[in-house]
């Protein structure tokens, strides 16, 4: 079985960081008016608290989509083997 090819990285590289800008202004819609009064404080706890939960939603859209893509290509793999 083969790696997945540099198209394929880019398609899921583009995919993965595009999808982001839009999870990024949906957080920044939804979640940071819950966290005004600490942000205009300059709460040291609000901070790591957003760090948090940017750097959480981020890991999980990534393994989402490194776990489609990696499906995608092993089935691709396994219909070219079936040929």
């Amino acid at each position: 079985m083969q790696g997945q090819s540099k198209k394929d990285s880019s398609i899921e590289t583009v995919t993965n960081v595009g999808s982001g800008f839009f999870v990024a202004l949906a957080l920044n819609l939804t979640f940071l008016p819950l966290v005004t009064d600490g942000i205009a404080q300059q709460s040291l706890s609000i901070a790591v608290v957003i760090g948090v939960v940017y750097t959480s939603v981020s890991m999980g859209r990534s393994f989402l989509f490194r776990r489609i893509f990696n499906h995608l290509h092993v089935k691709r793999n396994l219909n070219n083997e079936n040929i």
